[in-house]
């Protein structure tokens, strides 16, 4: 059954980031290249060391989120891991500790917006 993504989240520890919109996370192995003389023209690969990486964006509220937002920002200016966690639903997430790089996009025409880019450093686990 389809999940709405109006349910999601993500959480820094045990503290909901406001105005997020979208997340997205890439969970997965290297494809370490194997081929060889004998794989008969097809390309052979085995997998390597796995990681997790992604983003997340919405409405720009530093100043009012300083449990979510602000630790955020301030564990990128000073290059320290957060414990993140990216809700599904109610039930189902993904976790782990990871490092972050923070984007701010102001238009004139537009609201401010911000975006993290994150790099899981170890395990990650999944749930329920």
């Amino acid at each position: 059954m389809a999940i709405a993504g109006y349910g999601g989240g993500v959480y820094v520890g045990a503290n909901k980031v406001a105005e997020i919109k979208e997340w997205s996370i890439d969970v997965g192995p290297d494809m370490l290249e194997a081929t060889n003389f004998d794989s008969n023209g097809w390309k052979e690969f085995v997998a390597g060391l796995r990681g997790a990486s992604g983003s997340f964006s919405g409405n720009w509220d530093v100043a009012n989120d300083v449990n979510g937002q602000k630790a955020l920002q301030d564990a990128a200016l000073n290059g320290t891991t957060v414990t993140l966690k990216l809700m599904v639903d109610n039930t189902n997430y993904i976790q782990g500790t990871a490092l972050v790089k923070q984007s701010i996009d102001v238009s004139v025409d537009d609201i401010a917006s911000i975006s993290f880019d994150f790099t899981f450093t170890g395990a990650v686990t999944a749930g329920p």
